[in-house]
């Protein structure tokens, strides 16, 4: 049984497969007109999908409920953010040859603890992973400077290797963390829905896809040449 997300991005997958082999006869044919005395004059025939309209009928067999503390639209509990970040922050420290005093340790957990109670979120809101992420970073990097003796360069140092390492580290431990939103599975083939029921049953999905087409393009960047897709 599919997810209706799923189902809809293969019927979009295969719209772009069908313009791929459109595609690749064209250059067939265009090879052929190349080698004949006659066509190579021509224009080569090319086809394309300015505009499609498709109607998808499925059935809707069961909506997945939230998970407890969670929104809707999926994402983490902050409560799991802040555990996480505690765990990554002691890594860091460790990776850095910072030694903090239990003492300092104590103020900056509630210092952190202070942060994370003002980015809490009503539960229906998803949660910006990043923005956590550079809020606590930078609380943690603002309570060292305070508590912890900088009057030598090193440790100086250590402190701004740390912001910049823990940021990185911590994003992409929270990015880690994200979980998808509750999803819908649907009945989606012909026999599927004729044994479902009646028509009253049956959700029709009216798409109207337009057709965009991307080129591959090359640019230069800081002395480098780059390869991206740009819209034709």
């Amino acid at each position: 049984m599919p997810y209706l997300g799923d189902y809809i991005g293969h019927l979009l997958s295969e719209m772009t497969i069908a313009r791929m082999h459109a595609d690749l006869e064209a250059v067939r044919v265009a090879e052929f007109y190349a080698s004949h005395p006659l066509l190579r004059f021509m224009p080569v025939p090319h086809f394309r999908l300015p505009e499609m309209d498709l109607d998808v009928p499925v059935v809707i067999k069961e909506v997945e409920e939230p998970r407890a503390d969670e929104s809707p639209r999926g994402g983490v509990p902050i409560a799991e953010l802040r555990k996480t970040f505690d765990q990554v922050l002691a890594r860091q420290f460790t990776k850095q040859g910072l030694d903090v005093s239990p003492e300092n340790k104590k103020r900056l957990k509630s210092a952190l603890d202070e942060k994370i109670s003002g980015l809490s979120q009503p539960k229906e809101t998803a949660v910006d992973v990043h923005h956590i992420a550079d809020e606590l970073t930078n609380a943690a990097v603002s309570t060292l400077t305070e508590v912890q003796d900088l009057r030598e360069p090193i440790e100086k140092k250590r402190i701004e290797t740390l912001e910049t390492e823990l940021k990185n580290a911590i994003r992409l431990e929270f990015l880690k963390l994200r979980r998808p939103p509750p999803r819908l599975k649907v009945l989606a083939t012909t026999q599927e829905i004729r044994e479902a029921g009646p028509s009253e049953i049956v959700t029709r999905i009216k798409l109207k896809l337009t057709e965009q087409a991307v080129e591959w393009t090359s640019v230069e960047s800081e002395g480098q040449k780059l390869d991206r897709l740009v819209p034709e």
